[in-house]
């Protein structure tokens, strides 16, 4: 099956996705460099400098999507969705709405430290407003049923990926779409 990610909150696409990580994902702000070079700087991408969604962020919202599902009274198990469930490997090429490289402007934000610490931190990523993900899932055929999955992807779409997710700030939150007919590039 293929799927279309269309995000509906920009995306903030730093190497590190987990808000938690505090020390990882502050930024050497005033160092010489401007915010887009620190913006640049943290960005997932590949090689050549494309950004990229690592997919082990999909894997996160989708745990987050079980999370928020009952089926027959249980909640859905995100273990065995996922070991139906064979997402691509690495990472994802990002993509504007219209299938091209995405613009992206650099977002900064004071953070607190660690938890219970006064010691503020900057936190620096691009700020991709229009963009989509494309890729394919392999299905197992003991799956219940494709809706099921699309349902598991809604859910996790209101969570949202890379960071900071809701209630506190809206960024990473999309919309799913199967793609009928077509061959997108992962």
């Amino acid at each position: 099956m293929s799927l279309l990610l269309i995000g509906s909150t920009p995306l903030l696409l730093h190497r590190i996705s987990k808000h938690q990580l505090r020390d990882q994902i502050a930024a050497r702000v005033g160092a010489g460099g401007s915010l887009e070079d620190v913006a640049r700087e943290v960005m997932s991408k590949d090689s050549h400098g494309n950004p990229m969604v690592p997919v082990s962020w999909l894997s996160d919202a989708m745990r987050v999507g079980c999370s928020r599902i009952i089926v027959e009274g249980k909640q859905l198990s995100s273990i065995k969705i996922s070991s139906s469930v064979q997402l691509p490997d690495g990472l994802i090429a990002l993509k504007d709405r219209d299938n091209r490289p995405p613009v992206w402007t650099p977002y900064a934000s004071v953070q607190h430290g660690a938890p219970g610490s006064k010691q503020s931190i900057a936190v620096v990523a691009p700020s991709f407003k229009d963009w989509m993900l494309s890729f394919q899932v392999q299905i197992d055929e003991a799956f219940p049923d494709d809706e099921l999955l699309l349902r598991v992807f809604a859910e996790a779409g209101r969570g949202g990926i890379g960071l900071f997710h809701p209630p506190k700030k809206h960024f990473g939150q999309f919309r799913v779409m199967p793609v009928l007919g077509s061959v997108w590039s992962s």
